[in-house]
């Protein structure tokens, strides 16, 4: 899940679109992703750490590698000039612009991800985007300048929490918001060369120069929206909050503020455009009924227009806007118009309940207007079963032409998350998902996916927008065209042309783990044997997922095994319990063929071995603390296991608490018959990944978090009430033992986040290293120097992993960003 909805929910306002974004983001259960064959994808670098992105030296090429899709994307934006043109970003940080329709996508990372784009009107390849900070393009996106704040007003920039939020302190005299740290919309003004608007919280920016100087007014509220045109506000700027419309007069800088309605207060969703046939402003919002319960982010929804530019506004009446025949408000998340067709418009429903048999169905989907808001129909509806997540009851969407999406996830509830018009014509329209991102050309009589590509042989390959965790890469040892990724959300993958197309194989696999494959691994001796680890719970082990004390009671998972390669699955956790969310497996290869030893943490309960083959497990803690949340083992050559344990609460009682149990590492030298517990730090840790030097099996790799907020680990509302939050410094980076784990070094930047190193088998003394820090490294000299892997910067990064079927090449798995695959120059 991203970090950055937290400071969406921080600073958007509890009534703003993104404030509903940021429920929609956090209450969605899967979160937690070139077009032909071998064409490499070219990753844009974009990194926050310089004024200044542009091409490399030597251009380095990264194939990006995945079914394409996977976890949900937003903010779908139009250029001006051409619907193929477009930008999405995605939940996990990246942004994805195309040219071409969606065919293909270049992708493009900003630290803490987008909250903004805007298309200049005028200029078809100038393009802004708001991160934490405003960063425009002159090159219709290839290579991109920082603009606020600049470069002289920065003081520092770092990287802080669990998830390695990147934040900017400033100069006093800079006017950068540091306490918003998002710009938050942009507004580029047709009408007047150079003028521009963007805003930081309740900050209004104005600039008469293309972003050279600023000036900034403060409103009483977040702002939510700014609108202005070429024609009846050419001297005015309408900026919208929760609860009030301001107008900004362009020449006297003047701001005047218009309190909304209370029936419509606090509003959301803002859109505004020009109907076509009437020259006509436009304004829409969203609004829920107070009087009735809201649940997470299920509201009960009106819809809301103004025709004179905010003075009066009234509540559509539509019957099918109102769901009057069922008596019951719909539930809607998104409101999106034409801004020059603003009589067409499409609005997103989360849900859509009708009585039926005496029984109530759910729907969820878009509908569309083409008459500004008197009659409304589905354009995209599916559902019509109970509404549950996992539970196949309902139907998908009719009128879809979709990839591997709909053949997983079909029939379930999923929910749309977002909807961006083309802004001349409303016949063009994007909505965007769970897992997909779908472009309608004829107003929503047809979709088309523009994700992935299905191939003749019924594999899929990505088109460039990948959102979605992946773990690793594994290698089939007796096909080396056969490789498999474990990921988040979308279970297990794998390829039989060494990734050019990819195929889902999760059949077996139990209903309530299948969420997500943690790992998995291939028998060496034995041709088609594979077992992997599940479980329902994704997103281990970021503190988020153990703040509520019931985790365990709803913590799902176990061992499966495939005897065809990975085609189907079957569970094989005797001993453990189906309630077993697992995340690391290991497999001893000195053990014999058809009576393996394998060994595999079960996240909240310890380590498990097993001496056959996986058919029975029995529990291996004796030495293990109170802690038991295992998330990583690694088996050395000599028999050494060792395992990582996660930072936790506590949970005395079964109750919410500011307690919580530092992460610890354990080594056992007797098969996990017992463990000692290895003394790297002195006060709190939280380690990750271990890789042992195939030459020196007593040389050993510990990757760690660095610090973290008490927050993300037992939730910002127990520190509230508990006396406010603390930081919890811990030691991040990497640590290095040359005894056998006796004695520790760090070795790498203690503030670095990483999530794991990785020791080269086929080059020795070379490791790599990837980080949440929007960058990976290599050392060709067992970790004394580090250099950056040059043409990779996403924000949050996972393993290297080296290909053993072109060992100067690696995979580079990613936390929301699916694979790369490529040469790791360094810079």
């Amino acid at each position: 899940m991203a970090c950055t909805a937290d400071a969406l929910k921080k600073n958007s306002g509890e009534n703003s679109r993104g404030f509903y974004l940021f429920k929609i983001i956090m209450n969605n259960p899967r979160m937690h992703l070139l077009r032909s064959l071998g064409l490499a994808f070219c990753i844009v670098l974009t990194s926050c750490e310089s004024h200044k992105s542009a091409p490399s030296p030597i251009l380095v090429n990264w194939e990006k590698l995945g079914p394409g899709g996977g976890g949900a994307t937003f903010i779908p934006t139009f250029s001006y000039d051409t619907p193929e043109k477009f930008i999405v970003r995605c939940d996990m940080t990246g942004s994805y612009i195309t040219s071409d329709g969606g065919v293909s996508y270049q992708q493009v990372n900003f630290a803490n991800g987008a909250n903004a784009y805007a298309f200049d009107p005028v200029d078809a390849k100038s393009i802004w985007i708001g991160s934490s900070t405003l960063n425009h393009s002159n090159d219709g996106g290839k290579t991109w300048d920082r603009v606020f704040p600049r470069k002289d007003e920065i003081l520092r920039e770092t990287f802080h929490d669990d998830h390695a939020t990147f934040s900017i302190e400033t100069t006093d005299s800079s006017l950068y918001v540091r306490e918003s740290g998002h710009i938050r919309t942009i507004r580029i003004d047709p009408a007047v060369k150079g003028a521009m608007y963007f805003s930081m919280g309740a900050f209004f920016f104005y600039s008469a120069n293309g972003g050279t100087t600023w000036a900034r007014e403060k409103l009483n509220q977040p702002i939510d929206y700014v609108y202005t045109n070429a024609t009846t506000l050419k001297d005015d700027v309408f900026i919208f909050t929760a609860e009030s419309l301001y107008k900004f007069n362009k020449v006297t800088h003047q701001v005047i503020q218009n309190v909304i309605p209370p029936a419509m207060s606090p509003a959301f969703s803002f859109t505004a455009g020009i109907e076509a046939n009437s020259g006509t402003v436009i304004f829409y919002a969203l609004h829920h009924d107070p009087k009735e319960e809201i649940q997470e982010e299920f509201g009960h929804s009106e819809v809301w227009k103004s025709i004179d530019r905010g003075t009066t506004w009234n509540r559509l009446q539509s019957p099918v806007v109102t769901n009057a025949a069922n008596g019951i408000k719909p539930s809607y998340s998104m409101i999106a118009c034409a801004e020059f067709d603003a009589g067409r418009a499409y609005l997103v429903s989360n849900r859509y309940e009708e009585k039926k048999a005496g029984k109530m169905i759910f729907w969820y989907g878009a509908m569309k207007t083409n008459d500004a808001g008197d009659q409304w129909e589905w354009v995209w509806k599916g559902g019509g079963g109970s509404g549950q997540y996992g539970v196949k009851d309902g139907i998908g969407v009719a009128n879809l032409k979709d990839a591997w999406t709909e053949k997983a996830f079909g029939g379930e509830y999923i929910r749309l998350m977002d909807v961006g018009v083309y802004p001349k014509d409303g016949n063009v329209a994007i909505v965007t998902d769970w897992y997909r991102t779908m472009k309608t050309m004829d107003g929503g009589k047809t979709w088309n996916e523009i994700y992935s590509e299905e191939q003749p042989d019924r594999t899929y390959i990505s088109r460039g927008i990948d959102v979605t965790t992946a773990y690793s890469v594994h290698f089939d040892p007796f096909d080396s065209n056969h490789i498999a990724i474990s990921y988040t959300d979308i279970g297990y993958h794998h390829s039989f042309n060494r990734g050019k197309s990819w195929v889902r194989a999760a059949e077996g696999v139990p209903a309530e783990w299948i969420n997500t494959c943690y790992d998995l691994v291939f028998d060496p001796d034995v041709k088609d044997k594979v077992w992997s680890v599940w479980s329902g719970m994704h997103d281990f082990p970021r503190g988020k997922m153990t703040r509520n004390p019931a985790w365990k009671q709803k913590a799902r998972g176990g061992v499966c095994v495939s005897l065809n390669g990975g085609k189907t699955w079957k569970p094989t956790s005797d001993g453990m319990g189906s309630d077993a969310p697992a995340t690391s497996i290991v497999l001893d290869t000195k053990s014999p063929a058809e009576k393996r030893t394998l060994y595999t943490s079960i996240y909240g309960k310890g380590i498990f071995k097993s001496t056959d083959d996986g058919k029975n497990w029995t529990l291996k803690n004796d030495g293990i603390g109170a802690n038991t949340c295992v998330f990583e083992l690694t088996l050395a050559d000599n028999g050494n296991l060792f395992a990582t344990v996660s930072a936790t609460p506590m949970h005395k009682d079964g109750r919410k608490g500011r307690e919580y149990y530092s992460g610890a590492v354990y080594k056992s030298s007797d098969g996990a018959e017992t463990w000692t517990k290895l003394d790297v730090s002195s006060g709190p840790l939280f380690p990750n990944g271990i890789t042992v030097d195939p030459e020196n099996p007593d040389r050993i790799y510990l990757a760690c978090w660095a610090d973290i907020r008490l927050s993300d680990l037992v939730g910002s509302e127990v520190t509230r009430a508990t006396g406010g939050n603390e930081n919890i410094d811990m030691p991040g980076g990497i640590f290095l033992s040359e005894d056998g784990g006796r004695t520790w070094t760090s070795i790498f930047d203690k503030e670095q986040y990483v999530y794991d190193v990785t020791a080269d088998p086929y080059h020795p003394g070379r490791l790599y290293c990837n980080t949440f820090n929007q960058a990976a490294f290599k050392s060709d000299d067992r970790g004394k120097t580090w250099k950056k892997i040059r043409g990779y910067d996403f924000h949050w990064g996972q393993r290297v992993i080296v290909d053993s079927n072109d060992p100067e090449k690696v995979y580079i798995t990613t936390f929301g960003s699916s694979v790369l695959h490529g040469k790791p120059l360094t810079e």
